[in-house]
């Protein structure tokens, strides 16, 4: 298992998923449903598993924590943003 993610790491897994994440949260402006955002919040908690400095278990229970506080941040906060999308006002009279 250690062999596996040292590879994700030698190919660069951390900064595919940060690039990955930015760019699913940005597109999600366009789309009237969240699901892009919530891949890019699952991305950005997937690349800071590789970006924390701790052994496995510690690195995996702090990226859900992380993914858990994104969702949390969306639904209070993120949503007033990213649901701007063109034609979303005509789809919430119907």
């Amino acid at each position: 298992m250690y062999d596996f993610l040292l590879t994700l790491s030698d190919w660069h897994a951390m900064e595919i998923l940060f690039i990955a994440s930015v760019a699913l949260i940005l597109i999600d402006y366009f789309f009237p449903v969240d699901y892009p955002a919530y891949i890019g919040y699952f991305c950005f908690a997937a690349g800071m598993f590789f970006a924390l400095p701790f052994t496995l278990l510690p690195s995996f229970l702090v990226a859900i924590l992380i993914f858990i506080v994104l969702l949390v941040l969306h639904r209070v906060w993120f949503s007033r943003y990213l649901t701007n999308a063109p034609g979303a006002e005509a789809q919430r009279t119907l």
